[in-house]
């Protein structure tokens, strides 16, 4: 059977009515019973005295690797990779682009009923000289290490013509797929593909009335074949 998998920016679960409500992303997970999940600003604030990534963690039953790009109220807030399965041969790279927030990106192998699949998950910066840099540090990776099989997904905040920059990480012509701002989505920010291109066979956004309001994106949803 194909690996179904999501990436999506939770907003530290604080959805478009200002609420925090961390148990709505988990009913959204839970309703799109994903095999491998990467979550983009997940932590900043406490649910039940643990951390967001915890809670999540130990709630969807999976493994997790957190990779925290800075500190918000003394609590670790970043990205973090979800699976059915074991991960291991974590590396977290950093792709901080001086004077701007710092980024990185979770890099692992984890182990799936389709054999080994690696993993690449980022939250690109804001502006397109800082993307531009992080983009090259990700390709770097990509040459220096290489698998049969590689997922890469996350928010890269690039829409429009710049998409082709996506390229030099070994995208394809990418859709357009709107999933930002969640309620009156315009901007295809978030991505999946896979590395050959040929194996992610299926993607789409995952658009509810919980989504709309759950966070400022909307997740989007990959079937990869095996």
């Amino acid at each position: 059977m194909p690996l179904r998998v999501v990436t999506y920016n939770v907003h530290s679960c604080v959805g478009g009515d200002r609420r925090y409500d961390p148990e709505r992303i988990l009913n959204i997970l839970r309703e799109i019973d994903p095999d491998l999940i990467a979550l983009q600003e997940v932590g900043g604030l406490l649910t039940g005295g643990i951390e967001q990534v915890h809670f999540f963690e130990q709630k969807l039953g999976m493994s997790m690797v957190a990779g925290p790009n800075r500190h918000r109220r003394n609590i670790p807030f970043g990205n973090a990779v979800l699976v059915k399965g074991r991960i291991h041969d974590v590396a977290l790279l950093d792709l901080s682009v001086v004077p701007f927030e710092s980024r990185g990106a979770i890099d692992c192998l984890v182990d799936t009923r389709i054999g080994a699949v690696r993993v690449i998950a980022t939250h690109l910066g804001l502006l397109a000289r800082e993307r531009r840099k992080q983009v090259d540090r990700i390709s770097e990776r990509l040459i220096e290490k290489q698998q049969p099989l590689t997922v890469l997904l996350g928010d890269f905040n690039i829409f429009g013509p710049e998409r082709r920059v996506l390229r030099r990480i070994g995208a394809p012509k990418l859709p357009k797929l709107y999933s930002f701002p969640a309620r009156r989505p315009l901007m295809s920010l978030d991505r999946i593909w896979t590395i050959p291109n040929h194996r992610l066979i299926k993607l789409s956004v995952y658009r509810t009335a919980l989504t709309r309001l759950a966070s400022d994106h909307l997740p989007l949803v990959g079937i990869v074949d095996g």
